[in-house]
């Protein structure tokens, strides 16, 4: 009789990659670019010969904070609300909008409008968060975690 041996942070990095895939089923390639359309479309005016980068960058952090948002939700379903979660989660979420914004400061060309794009940032950011937890909260209390 084999004894295997699982090493827990293996076991766990399996457990999260595994929760991840499921999770990204759930978004819509083309609710993201149009999201995206729709609330950075005042700014590319300034980046539009890098929009794809643009584009990319903020699909990536959409999708962090999707999974983050999903992740946490598994507080709210331990009696927790939205909002007590939400403050959780603040200083990654914090980390998330401040590191876009940042990218759009670097591909920016004009000066002003900096309060407006990081206001978008934060918007678009917490959007995607509370989408990732509405989905995470269903998902659970589905039983399909």
């Amino acid at each position: 009789m084999d004894n295997v041996i699982t090493v827990f942070k293996e076991r766990q990095r399996h457990k999260r990659l595994e929760f991840e895939r499921r999770i990204l089923i759930e978004i819509s390639l083309k609710e993201l670019t149009d999201n995206i359309t729709e609330m950075f479309s005042p700014f590319f005016s300034d980046a539009i010969l890098y929009k794809g980068d643009v584009e990319n960058v903020c699909m990536d952090i959409a999708i962090e904070a999707y999974l983050l948002g999903a992740e946490y939700s598994k507080f709210s379903c331990r009696g927790e609300s939205m909002e007590v979660v939400h403050k959780r989660c603040f200083k990654l979420e914090k980390a998330l909008i401040d590191a876009l914004f940042d990218y759009w400061l670097f591909w920016k060309t004009t000066d002003g409008l900096e309060d407006s794009l990081h206001l978008t940032c934060d918007v678009f950011v917490s959007s995607w968060w509370k989408a990732g937890c509405e989905k995470g909260i269903m998902r659970r209390r589905l039983r399909l975690q």
